[in-house]
C-alpha cells in the first residue's frame, strides 16, 4: 500500500506541467499532475483510457469543445479521444492511465 500527502509531494515548473509517479503496475499508472496557470497536459495520452480527478485549482478540458473543470471534478477520457487539460489557475490532479493489454 502507498500513502501520499498530495500537498507535500506537489511541485511545479514554470516551463512544463509536472507528473509525479504514485503507482505504476501492469494495468494502471497513477500520477499527480501539477500545472501552473496556462499550461496544458494529457495531449499525448489519446490511445489510452484516462481518468482525471481535479484536486486543486480550475481549468478546462478540451475535446471536441471546451468545458470548465474545478476541484472535485471527475473526468473520464475514452481511448482514441482527442483531449487536453488546460490550467486556468495553479492546478493539481490525480491522473489514472489504464494501460492496454
Amino acid at each position: 500500500m502507498g500513502e501520499f500527502n498530495l500537498e507535500d509531494i506537489a511541485s511545479f515548473s514554470e516551463d512544463n506541467a509536472v507528473l509525479k509517479d504514485l503507482c505504476d503496475s501492469e494495468k494502471v499508472r497513477v500520477n499527480l499532475l501539477c500545472m501552473e496557470e496556462g499550461q496544458t497536459a494529457l495531449e499525448d495520452t489519446n490511445d489510452q483510457k484516462v481518468v482525471v480527478i481535479i484536486n486543486t485549482g480550475s481549468g478546462s478540458v478540451v475535446t471536441e469543445g471546451e468545458q470548465d473543470v474545478e476541484e472535485g471534478t471527475l473526468i473520464v477520457f475514452e481511448s482514441g479521444e482527442t483531449r487536453s487539460l488546460k490550467a486556468k489557475t495553479k492546478l493539481t490532479a490525480l491522473v489514472a492511465t489504464i494501460l492496454k493489454g
